[in-house]
């Protein structure tokens, strides 16, 4: 190249390379920050390990604590047993409690209660002041006279039948409840499971129920130092709220409730199995005891039944009416007199209420769900889209807004009540709540199932039973164990709560008491015995509030077809296994109709 000077391009060359301290200045921030990132990444597992291992501490900490707290309390114990006689001395043996505390130092304000596991009604109860310690247990012999069992208390051996009857004692247990040296309440069960007992034990029930537990509920705890709380609501809120709880320190410990949530609640993990012996679920109404076991499971202890009856003033209708239409026939003729406002009333209200609802529907020859070989309700076979199913909702749409308008929104369960309890409405279809309101009014009445349409069958109504729930995450689940499955079934304690809201029991000894007295309930139990138990799936809650939808639609006046085949749609997907029928024989027409 003429002119220029080779050099200079060699100069040149050199200062291109010249960038190479900037080349390896980059090189160095890469590696610096390789480097940090490897640093990162360390630490981030050294954290780990020292959180892992923090984790570790706490929970070994915990569990040492926890030890550390239960040490005195795991050395008192309690338990059933003979003391032989003195040998050629006069005392014959006897049964008794033992009670031991191996500990160094005292325990105070024990209660000890001896009972039979097959009968709550078989029941006897100490109070210690103070359980000092020592090396032997100290023997408190039984006062209990009462043959174990639930039999007849007549004619005992003298002695009583503890001493005597030596095969029926082994079934009694003893249950000691104490509060230890450090101020912390604790309870050994039947079993002999230590528990810690927790300041109160929650109830959750509708308001109704909550005022007849009260009472009886807190004089049981109180005997344990332990306080009650109710939470109550709508049952079908309590239900949505329970299935939403996140919550633990709110999780109840008990839920009073219908039979038709447990398997969705088993389904959820909300509740856990009960174990009754089988002499003692014999004292309980057998379909009360089928409604409460689910896959072979008892997941609640009966309380008592519920179904829906038409409620009679006999003031206004001294006979019950033979047919749906007579009824109506003779409500439309008292308010054309002016002496009821109301041929008929039952609550629909703005959200529905298809329990009741479903009586008019079978009555006029509708069916939801299929009778299986069993007798019982067939879940998997529905008969939404039959011809008669949709007759009968048709039939049911011309009580509304669009027909005889007996039936509207407006009237919701506290309006319902009023009219009826006031007088101004002959008829009420509605369920066994509505007795107390009747009789505190001075109202005659009289109870009976549903009269069918003419040309149908006898109306065989839904029926449920209520009963008491463990909840799986309650924090006093020991003491409220033994609130449900022995004091409140005891028969006292079932006769109280029937004289606070009348139903029929599932107790059988408190229901006989119930049925000899009251003509009025007795008419009631056999509209329950004459009815369907409800089914219980785990979407069921989800059926009730598509038949409500469905309700409050034909109430106000919407078209049949339509809302029909919408509620068929919905039941599909929710019961996807179910087989939808669309045609089955029309039940004939009853004698003499």
């Amino acid at each position: 190249m003429p002119g220029v000077d080779r050099g200079l391009l060699l100069a040149g060359s050199t200062a291109d390379w010249g960038d190479v301290p900037t080349w390896l200045s980059s090189i160095a921030t890469v590696l610096a920050l390789l480097f940090a990132a490897i640093a990162a990444v360390a630490a981030h597992r050294a954290y780990k390990i020292e959180s892992e291992r923090d984790r570790i501490a706490a929970e070994a900490r915990r569990q040492q604590e926890a030890f550390q707290r239960r040490t005195q309390a795991a050395l008192v114990s309690a338990w059933w047993g003979w003391q032989p006689g003195e040998a050629g001395g006069e005392r014959a043996g006897r049964w008794g409690a033992f009670v031991r505390n191996a500990s160094e130092t005292p325990v105070y304000q024990a209660s000890l209660t001896m009972l039979d596991i097959h009968d709550p009604d078989v029941s006897e109860r100490l109070d210690l002041a103070i359980v000092p310690p020592g090396a032997e247990p100290v023997f408190y012999p039984s006062g209990l006279s009462g043959p174990p069992g639930g039999g007849d208390r007549a004619g005992q051996p003298p002695g009583g039948w503890l001493v005597q009857d030596g095969q029926h004692a082994v079934d009694y247990r003893v249950e000691i409840a104490f509060t230890d040296s450090a101020g912390v309440r604790w309870i050994r069960d039947q079993q002999g499971r230590l528990s810690e007992l927790r300041p109160e034990v929650l109830i959750w029930a509708d308001e109704r129920r909550a005022g007849a537990l009260r009472q009886f509920a807190e004089e049981f705890l109180a005997v344990h130092g332990v306080k009650l709380r109710f939470r109550t609501g709508r049952i079908e809120t309590l239900y949505q709220e329970l299935i939403a709880a996140t919550d633990a320190d709110e999780a109840p410990d008990v839920v009073l409730g219908p039979h038709d949530w447990i398997a969705d609640l088993v389904r959820r993990g909300v509740i856990e199995p009960l174990a009754l012996s089988a002499r003692r679920k014999q004292d309980f109404l057998p379909e009360a005891v089928a409604a409460m076991t689910y896959q072979d499971e008892l997941y609640g202890v009966p309380y008592a039944l519920d179904t829906a009856v038409l409620v009679r003033n006999t003031q206004l209708a001294p006979e019950p009416p033979d047919t749906f239409e007579q009824m109506l026939s003779d409500g439309e003729r008292l308010c054309a007199a002016g002496r009821a406002d109301q041929a008929l009333v039952m609550q629909v209200g703005p959200d529905g209420d298809p329990y009741y609802m479903y009586p008019i529907l079978v009555a006029a020859g509708g069916w939801l769900f299929r009778r299986g070989r069993d007798g019982k309700l067939d879940i998997d076979v529905t008969g939404i889209s039959t011809p008669e199913t949709l007759a009968a909702f048709e039939r049911f749409r011309g009580l509304g807004a669009r027909g005889a308008g007996v039936l509207c929104t407006e009237i919701d369960r506290d309006r319902a009540t009023a009219l009826f309890r006031a007088g101004r409405a002959p008829y009420l279809i509605c369920a066994s709540r509505v007795f107390s309101d009747a009789r505190q009014a001075d109202l005659p009445f009289a109870v009976g199932p549903v009269p069918a349409f003419a040309g149908f069958p006898a109306v065989r109504p839904l029926v449920s039973v209520h009963g008491f729930f463990l909840i799986r995450r309650g924090r006093n689940k020991t003491i409220a164990r033994d609130l449900t499955m022995h004091h409140l079934t005891r028969t006292d304690v079932s006769l109280a709560l029937y004289e606070t809201q009348p139903r029929p029991l599932a107790l059988r000894a408190a229901l006989d008491r119930v049925l000899d007295q009251d003509p009025v309930m007795a008419d009631f139990y056999r509209a329950c015995q004459a009815g369907d138990l409800m089914p219980s799936v785990p979407r069921m809650d989800e059926i009730w509030r598509l038949l409500a939808r469905a309700e409050v639609d034909l109430v106000n006046g919407a078209a049949t077809a339509p809302t029909v085949r919408r509620l068929a749609e919905a039941m599909r997907a929710a019961l996807p296994d179910a087989v939808s029928e669309s045609s089955t024989p029309v039940p004939g027409p009853r004698a003499g109709s």
